[in-house]
């Protein structure tokens, strides 16, 4: 079975991210593909450092049919970077398709569009009735903001609540909600595609 490898930038994310990419291509009928660990770099600027060393590891994996590198993005335009860190990866001529996502402004913005069943489902954590209606991009600070709803003494912790959080996202009103969401669902859906395209093989 192919899978997406995917680089991520810290620990919540390796739990979190192949379970997100799971569920995106069970959401397509995708049934045939999976998503291994994640290679963990860190921020941006690291990947930068060793962009070659990363993704030709990561192309090395077993079953890799593809590589999703998948990051925040918390200044600058994403589509932008991404676009200025896929043609660095063109110029390593991989045999693996490479899409790469940024996340406006976090991983957890995408929690604030589906916070209705989020919350209803962690009683313990949240207050079962919130709800976010604002911009879910361009809020800063995500994770003190969910600290702040959760009882005294409890804190947002990316290793502990990341992947229960993402178990519980509405995959499609989060794409309504998210342009950079909407980037990721249908950059899964690329990698897929691109597998079997020999002339495009970077996204952006």
């Amino acid at each position: 079975m192919p899978c997406i490898i995917p680089i991520v930038e810290g620990h919540g994310e390796r739990d979190a991210v192949p379970l997100l990419l799971r569920r995106i291509l069970y959401r397509h009928q995708l049934w045939y593909w999976s998503a291994a660990r994640p290679i963990q770099v860190g921020n941006l600027h690291k990947l930068k450092k060793k962009l070659a060393q990363f993704v030709v590891h990561a192309q090395k994996r077993k079953d890799c049919g593809g590589i999703l590198i998948l990051l925040d993005l918390d200044d600058g335009c994403p589509a932008r970077e991404a676009a200025d860190l896929a043609k660095q990866i063109r110029n390593l001529h991989l045999c693996s398709p490479v899409a790469v996502v940024f996340a406006h402004r976090e991983y957890e913005a995408w929690f604030l569009a589906s916070m209705k069943a989020i919350a209803r489902n962690n009683a313990d954590r949240l207050p079962p009735n919130l709800r976010y209606e604002g911009d879910v991009e361009g809020r800063r600070g995500v994770k003190e903001w969910l600290t702040h709803q959760m009882p005294p003494g409890r804190k947002y912790n990316p290793a502990v609540d990341q992947a229960g959080f993402t178990n519980l996202i509405d995959i499609d009103l989060t794409q309504e909600r998210s342009r950079s969401f909407r980037r990721l669902c249908h950059a899964v859906q690329e990698l897929v595609q691109m597998s079997d395209d020999s002339q495009h093989r970077v996204s952006p």
